[in-house]
């Protein structure tokens, strides 16, 4: 019984306990770079698609659709680090109508992870 309460214990301190990451600061972000629809393929060719819509101070309402997670709707919290995150996925402004998503996946039999990158531009 020990050992099981060990396994536990130690997965519990290793996984991440929030969405936010420790010292995150917010601040205003100008809607006209955030908000639209983002597109891109996937390393499978696949559309990846993130629309952000009701941009308002640090915070916007985000849903991401693609292969590997899926569709998912959040409302976001974006950092002064023009980052955000949405369940496993990370997405980061790189610049004037670019961005990039990164997605953590796991190997289902061996339990290795990897960042899945999909480069995004803004459909004008």
């Amino acid at each position: 019984m020990a050992d099981i309460m060990s396994i536990l214990q130690s997965s519990y301190a290793a996984a991440p306990q929030s969405l936010i990451a420790p010292g995150s600061k917010f601040a205003k972000v100008d809607p006209t770079k955030w908000a639209g629809t983002w597109t891109g393929t996937d390393d499978k060719k696949k559309p990846v698609t993130v629309s952000i819509t009701k941009v308002s101070g640090f915070r916007a309402n985000v849903t991401v659709n693609d292969v590997t997670e899926g569709l998912q709707n959040a409302r976001a919290f974006i950092t002064t680090k023009n980052t955000f995150r949405v369940g496993n996925s990370q997405f980061v402004l790189t610049g004037a109508g670019k961005a990039k998503l990164i997605t953590i996946v796991a190997d289902p039999n061996t339990g290795k992870q990897t960042a899945l990158t999909v480069p995004l531009a803004l459909k004008t």
